[in-house]
């Protein structure tokens, strides 16, 4: 399990190269392993207009070349290399043997330097991400929901609210010229972040590091989008049909502290959730049989610390069949109520925190995770101390700041999107504002709830 703290914290060096490329290393004294990733702040939500996908399209068409006879060097040692495109990060990461560091930091200099791109390699990637897309929306029950169809209704600028998996007809037209222009202006060393982590040297690592990107050409790169907008004036209402979905599911959305500005607060949230997903579990599944699963995720894609602000906490339910939706947000607004005013327990607090850290601290038992992590926090929170010291400022959270975090809920305009089963009468309509929005603030009465039984809490959000 992941040493945290102060400890922990100190091994991290940083180094800085001409052409702006900033080196995390990262080394640790146990294993044999080492991991290298390239962490390119550009993410899903610097789309241009008109091509959503296009930063998803750009990870397959960077990430293919390097292979030799069908097998890439890392691999032929037993390695192992992904990438994977969130919000406001493209990441390419490969985990190998200690002396394997050279080849992988060549490889991925090499991928940074230049797009190897033609037309029949574009077309080959177009066809890989249409085929992605069916797989894991169109052709999949609760295929992006709420994740990919929840932001329309919560956010209004196209940064925030186009689905990053991508849309294939709007890609079919990009052009070679296209996506290298895109390469050009995101994929810079000066937009990036080289981390290291693992068993090897750092003085190694840093002269090797130099080695091979020191002349990778520094080149202008676009600063990210500004991604702040108003707060909804009201609660917004849509709904989201899908024919494969067996059972009816709603999803209320909030908007969540912005964690960069107030890491406390956002910390507050995040164990008002994993709080606030018991109560529901108990409540909704096995109190009143009207839900078959309850999750309440903070950050819809890659967990509550992967995207900058604005990030959203997503309470999603799936309905038994014939149940009304407002079973669930009724609830909802409850269990809000009632933690507003009260608080969760001193033991009921205990035990959420206690659950919530062992689940991250899990996460990072595979050195691909930890150094993932690392880099995720430097490049999007300025530290990549923060995950060592997350688990610490979790501990120092109290049930009044959750009590807190509960009121700031119940008194913030939200978005409820339902996913009814049966097919729509007319075609879909985009979803608009309420008329009617409901009363907030932690007054709303509700009956009083059992002490919570501890369950398992299924895992949310991922990457593109």
């Amino acid at each position: 399990m992941s040493v945290t703290g102060p400890a922990a914290a100190a091994g991290i060096r940083r180094i800085s190269l001409p052409n702006g490329l900033r080196v995390l290393l990262a080394p640790e004294a146990a294993g044999s392993c080492v991991a290298v990733a390239a962490h390119y702040r550009v993410g899903f939500r610097s789309d241009p207009v008109g091509r959503p996908g296009l930063a998803h399209l750009l990870e397959h068409l960077m990430f293919r070349r390097g292979k030799t006879d069908g097998v890439h060097p890392v691999e032929r040692v037993g390695g192992h290399r992904n990438a994977a495109t969130g919000p406001d990060v493209t990441d390419f990461h490969q985990v190998g043997p200690a002396e394997a560091l050279e080849a992988m930091l060549a490889d991925e200099a090499a991928r940074m330097r230049d797009l190897d791109l033609d037309e029949r390699a574009l077309r080959a990637e177009k066809n890989v991400v249409a085929d992605e897309i069916r797989r894991n929306v169109t052709d999949r029950p609760y295929g992006g929901f709420p994740k990919a169809v929840l932001p329309p209704l919560l956010y209004r600028t196209y940064a925030n609210v186009h689905d990053g998996y991508g849309d294939a007809a709007a890609l079919a037209p990009a052009t070679v010229e296209e996506c290298r222009a895109f390469f050009t202006r995101h994929h810079t060393p000066g937009n990036a972040l080289l981390t290291v982590a693992g068993a090897f040297d750092p003085d190694t690592a840093a002269r090797l590091a130099a080695r091979h990107f020191a002349t990778v050409p520094a080149r202008t790169s676009v600063a990210p989008p500004d991604l702040d907008e108003p707060e909804p004036a009201a609660e917004r209402h849509g709904s989201h049909h899908d024919p494969l979905s067996p059972l009816p599911a709603v999803s209320v959305g909030y908007r969540l502290p912005d964690p960069g500005a107030d890491l406390p607060a956002h910390l507050a949230h995040v164990l008002l959730a994993a709080v606030l997903e018991e109560r529901l579990r108990e409540r909704l599944v096995a109190r009143e049989g009207v839900a078959v699963a309850v999750t309440v995720a903070c950050g819809l894609i890659g967990g509550p610390f992967a995207a900058r602000h604005p990030v959203t906490l997503a309470c999603t339910v799936t309905l038994t069949a014939g149940a009304d939706h407002r079973r669930a947000t009724d609830a909802v607004d409850a269990e809000l109520g009632l933690l507003a005013r009260h608080g969760p327990s001193a033991d009921e607090h205990l035990v959420a925190t206690r659950r919530w850290t062992a689940s991250l601290l899990r996460g990072h038992d595979s050195l691909l995770a930890r150094l993932r992590s690392l880099a995720t926090f430097e490049l999007l929170h300025g530290d990549a101390a923060l995950h060592h010291w997350v688990p610490v400022l979790a501990a120092a959270v109290t049930p009044s700041d959750t009590a807190r975090a509960a009121t700031r809920l119940r008194t913030s305009a939200r978005a409820i999107l339902t996913l009814p089963v049966a097919p729509p009468s007319a075609s879909p309509t985009p979803p608009i504002p309420s008329t009617e929005p409901r009363p907030v603030g932690p007054l709303a009465s509700a009956p009083p709830t059992d002490p919570r039984p501890v369950a398992p809490t299924p895992s949310a959000g991922g990457s593109w």
